[in-house]
């Protein structure tokens, strides 16, 4: 089926209410990343959670994962770190989780990234590592040749939830 939408995993915020989830501290001081993935992959909101992590099942490094192929590694396996998380309360019964848009500080070449894989970088314990947040559908592919690739997250944030 490949991408169609946007969305953050169920089983985040189970993790981060349940009390054995280690890892833990605050959105806006773990280590959060963005790992780019080509159109060969589905993701499912309502997967399991040993297969929302980072190099879990489908969002494994070899083969689905794009990197950088300038040979800069400016965007290497892994992703890049979210810089200037917050997390707020913009409006009555919303709380909302962003960041500044994520790019690197030089040239690089990405072909055919059709989104992204956000998660926590900090979570090496528990049901899995490097467990998922929520992932990003660019709404095509996505490449750029010796430049500069951006990721514009929404004026609406990374994700809200409305209480």
């Amino acid at each position: 089926m490949a991408w169609s939408a946007s969305a953050m995993f169920r089983e985040f915020p189970v993790a981060m209410l349940n009390d054995s989830a280690t890892g833990y501290t605050g959105l806006d001081s773990n280590g959060i990343k963005a790992a780019l993935y080509d159109n060969d992959i589905t993701p499912d909101k309502d997967a399991a959670v040993g297969s929302t992590g980072y190099n879990t099942g489908q969002w494994a490094i070899s083969g689905n994962e794009v990197t950088d192929s300038d040979g800069s590694s400016d965007w290497a396996a892994g992703g890049i770190a979210l810089g200037s998380k917050t997390i707020t309360t913009p409006s009555s019964g919303v709380v909302m989780f962003d960041a500044a848009d994520t790019t690197h500080s030089n040239t690089v070449t990405i072909t055919n990234a059709f989104g992204c894989l956000v998660y926590n970088d900090d979570i090496t314990a528990g049901t899995v590592a490097d467990q998922g947040v929520s992932y990003h559908y660019f709404g095509g592919a996505q490449s750029v040749t010796t430049g500069t690739f951006t990721i514009v997250w929404h004026a609406n944030g990374i994700f809200r939830i409305t209480v």
